[in-house]
């Protein structure tokens, strides 16, 4: 049976920015979906989609959406499907439905959208949101009742509102909303609550719920009374003379109220904050990322409900890493709620697992979303050795090769390299990732090599020319034809591979010793200074530590030290990477795909 609430089934999009063609499955993401991906990959456009969809959806004449679409959801016990394709159609419950019935039911449109954002999106305001709130601030002065905002842009404009929301809520009754202020912002109260009117404005309106609140506030029966411009209430004042409103209609009477650029009638409110040090700030004091936790639980806990649609633009931006791990649990509190939010952070990414979908980019530049089975098989075999944004990275690059290299420094010395010698290598381009050890990179490679999926492009594995590197290629590995440097990935019985390759790093003409590492690539004096750094550095620590400690602990700090300072070098210290590039061209020649 369908859901009495919205809950999001499916949206497809066809020619929306970079957006080709894409279809992304929200139902078994139980109402909270993260879109993860780099920037530019197109994650703030689905959210810009759903604004455009139910924007052209409320009223066709305010605005149309110029994209294909088709989306699926459930509401009101119905299932929904709305698909547009130079014109719409429409089915509930499996049967089509003419336009015009479709557009005469509110029950099959989400109450509203909500779409709160980490900074301003004036296009998206301007094409999807303006269109509602200008018609709406052009009748609520002369309407009866407050209608419905059912595109709905929350910033920071609306921050003084949503404070003094929370604070117009009993604590006594709503204790979450209590630990929140008191614990989340640490705000222990506010006072000195001053509303200022427009007494001209004010005349002007029609006597309806925002003069009702006017007077109530001013504990006057009629607007003649009134003959000064402000007033100043404490909150128990303020609860006690709108008793009669409960708090959502609170917030939709004082947006009324404040928001319209030229009739508003409430001009200014202000108030002091007193936090739980003692300390007395203005809401201009709170932090970005404050002010971005504080708009959230304003939206999930009164402005939106259980058939809102709620679009977050990067929530946790600004927000103190100690704070990201919390967001899931808010969310979770409001189960009844859809949310829809992008997000390019690891920490959020791992929190939320089991609602991420991950959106990439193809060669041609492109949306794309991320293969499930392609997850599935990566989570298999690196055996969690990548939280979820680190997988999705691995999977969403599209660029034509793949580099798997045994630590952190690898990747970094070989990123800086290519900086500087890209001009002699033009046709190269990848992506680096590290693999903790000459074993993951082997494990990974005969294990992508080894499924049935094809993955258009090539993998190589870089491994240091040493003990654990020689034992690790040695086998599911077999010499390339033509270069003996080069090895393909051929498993048991398996069929040699042509998209999987591995190499040892190459060692420099006049090396002699035994084991061979991406640091042996540089002029020797490089690393001579940096083990330099990391022995003054140590010194004075080495009390109480085994010899093998102390060498283990030095070599580590080097090749840190050495990794950072790589940044600083000219392009003929990079001269020993040269072979190592040399080495990928020629697999990139070998290309089989």
């Amino acid at each position: 049976m369908a859901s009495n609430f919205l809950k999001l089934i499916s949206l497809s999009i066809k020619g929306y920015k970079n957006i080709k063609a894409l279809q992304i499955d929200f139902e078994a993401k139980k109402g909270i979906s993260v879109l993860i991906g780099k920037n530019g990959c197109g994650k703030s456009h689905v959210l810009e989609a759903f604004s455009s969809i139910f924007a052209g959806l409320y009223n066709k004449k305010l605005y149309e959406p110029s994209f294909n679409y088709v989306i699926k959801y459930e509401i009101a016990a119905k299932k929904v499907e709305i698909q547009k394709e130079k014109k719409y159609s429409f089915k509930v419950d499996d049967k089509f439905l003419a336009q015009t019935k479709f557009f005469n039911d509110v029950s099959l449109l989400p109450k509203n959208v909500i779409a709160c954002y980490s900074g301003d999106n004036l296009r998206l305001w301007n094409d999807c949101y303006w269109p509602y709130y200008n018609d709406y601030i052009s009748t609520i002065k002369n309407a009866d009742s407050i209608p419905e905002l059912p595109m709905l842009y929350i910033n920071r404009y609306n921050l003084t509102i949503s404070l003094l929301l929370l604070f117009f809520h009993d604590f006594e009754v709503f204790t979450d909303v209590k630990e929140f202020c008191n614990n989340t912002l640490n705000i222990q109260s506010i006072s000195n609550v001053k509303f200022t009117f427009n007494l001209k404005k004010i005349r002007e309106w029609k006597e309806n719920l925002v003069i009702q609140m006017v007077k109530a506030l001013c504990n006057i029966d009629s607007i003649s009374e009134l003959s000064t411009g402000t007033i100043e209430l404490t909150t128990i004042q303020l609860r006690e003379r709108l008793e009669y409103m409960e708090q959502r209609e609170f917030f939709k009477i004082m947006y009324a109220a404040t928001m319209p650029k030229e009739d508003k009638i409430i001009t200014d409110i202000s108030f002091d904050i007193l936090l739980n040090n003692g300390a007395t700030i203005s809401l201009e004091d709170l932090s970005e990322g404050e002010q971005k936790n504080l708009l959230m639980f304003v939206i999930l806990e009164t402005i939106a409900d259980e058939n809102s649609l709620l679009l977050f633009d990067e929530p946790d931006s600004h927000i103190h890493i100690s704070r990201k791990a919390q967001l899931k649990e808010l969310f979770e509190k409001y189960p009844n709620r859809e949310n829809v939010m992008t997000t390019h952070s690891p920490t959020l990414a791992v929190k939320f697992e089991g609602h991420i979908e991950g959106l990439g980019i193809d060669t041609e530049g492109y949306t794309v979303s991320i293969d499930n089975e392609k997850a599935k098989l990566v989570t298999s075999i690196t055996d969690n050795m990548w939280n979820v944004h680190e997988q999705n990275m691995f999977l969403a690059s599209n660029k034509q090769m793949t580099l798997l290299v045994e630590g952190k420094t690898d990747k970094t010395h070989i990123e800086e390299a290519f900086k500087h010698l890209k001009g002699n290598f033009p046709l190269l381009d990848f992506d680096v990732y590290s693999m903790n050890s000459s074993e993951h990179i082997r494990e990974v490679l005969i294990g992508l090599s080894c499924s049935e999926i094809v993955w258009g492009k090539q993998f190589i594995g870089i491994f240091d020319n040493d003990d654990a590197g020689q034992q690790a290629i040695k086998s599911g590995f077999e010499k390339e034809a033509n270069n003996d440097k080069i090895k393909h990935v051929k498993y048991k019985d398996g069929t040699p591979s042509k998209s999987f390759y591995a190499f040892l790093l190459p060692k420099q003409k006049g090396y002699n010793d035994k084991g061979f590492t991406i640091e042996n690539c540089y002029d020797a004096s490089k690393y001579e200074e940096a083990f330099s750094s990391a022995l003054e550095e140590k010194k004075g620590h080495f009390i109480g530590l085994s010899i093998d400690t102390i060498s283990e602990n030095l070599r580590n700090k080097s090749k840190t030290i050495l990794a950072e300072k790589a940044k600083t070098f000219n392009d003929e210290d990079f001269e020993g990477f040269k072979p190592i590039f040399s080495l990928l061209d020629e697999i990139r020649s070998l290309k089989e795909i």
